[in-house]
């Protein structure tokens, strides 16, 4: 396969599925030896819900997306299946908070597929948990980074040995049909000695679940407990209702290691 360019395609709402993606694309660009740095296509605002993205056979793409709730986000789901292949090279990435991936790594390569993608390799990678970030905080880390070291080269082999035909598909776990996911939106309040009316986490939002007039008014059936507004915030004034995540982090004690592995496939 000739591979000419490299490009990024992830959902990030807080930023961790994008800094995998760009430790992973920064390997596979020095493994493939590709020239400049891969082109980053951010499909996580709102703004960008009907990407134009179309790729050819000689762009190798990383899609990525977090993992809630053993799913896919569903406006990830939407606007993965907004790009288009025209058998192009896929790698797949998910991202989770050391609980499990469940069915989001096979929506995912039941999306891409569908979308005229060529799955070539796949990850589930562990990444601070979104609400308790005490499960897998800091990671990605060094000794990730590693592990995605490892990945590429395996990427790069692959490619190599399927100059003149197309690699196998990769396997990965997951059921079809996929878990039932039911959201429950995290409470959350505004501290309007602090909240300057700035619009920005309306603005980013990536469901559009909060209001532009009124940043204290929530969408409860668009949010998704991303947590993107609270991250996002310049100034401090959003938070999610501490006793929730409090309730959420003790259920997830029994189900989170001190520290789980990413898993790749092929191995």
């Amino acid at each position: 396969m000739n591979i000419e360019h490299l490009h990024l395609v992830f959902f990030s709402p807080v930023f961790h599925t994008r800094a995998i993606t760009r430790m992973l694309g920064g390997n596979v660009t020095k493994e493939l030896s590709l020239p400049g740095v891969p082109a980053e296509h951010d499909i996580t605002d709102f703004s960008q819900a009907s990407p134009a993205l179309v790729f050819g056979p000689s762009d190798l793409t990383i899609l990525a997306a977090p993992v809630y709730g053993g799913r896919l986000p569903y406006p990830a789901a939407q606007r993965l299946m907004l790009c288009r292949g025209k058998e192009t090279p896929a790698i797949l990435v998910v991202s989770y908070g050391s609980r499990a991936f469940d069915d989001a790594l096979l929506e995912m390569k039941d999306i891409a597929e569908k979308q005229g993608f060529l799955p070539i390799a796949a990850a589930a990678c562990v990444a601070e948990h979104t609400i308790a970030p005490v499960y897998a905080a800091g990671r990605p880390d060094a000794d990730d980074e590693k592990d995605l070291a490892a990945f590429a080269s395996s990427i790069g082999r692959i490619l190599a040995s399927s100059a003149h035909a197309l690699p196998p598909v990769p396997s990965v776990p997951g059921n079809r049909p996929y878990r039932l996911f039911r959201p429950s939106p995290l409470p959350q309040t505004v501290d309007n000695n602090h909240c300057v009316r700035c619009g920005l986490c309306a603005q980013k939002c990536p469901t559009r679940a909060i209001d532009e007039n009124d940043p204290a008014m929530v969408n409860p059936w668009r949010c998704i407990s991303c947590m993107r507004c609270v991250n996002i915030c310049p100034h401090g004034a959003r938070r999610a209702d501490e006793a929730m995540i409090r309730a959420v982090t003790e259920k997830l004690a029994p189900l989170c290691p001190k520290r789980r592995g990413n898993s790749f496939f092929p191995a």
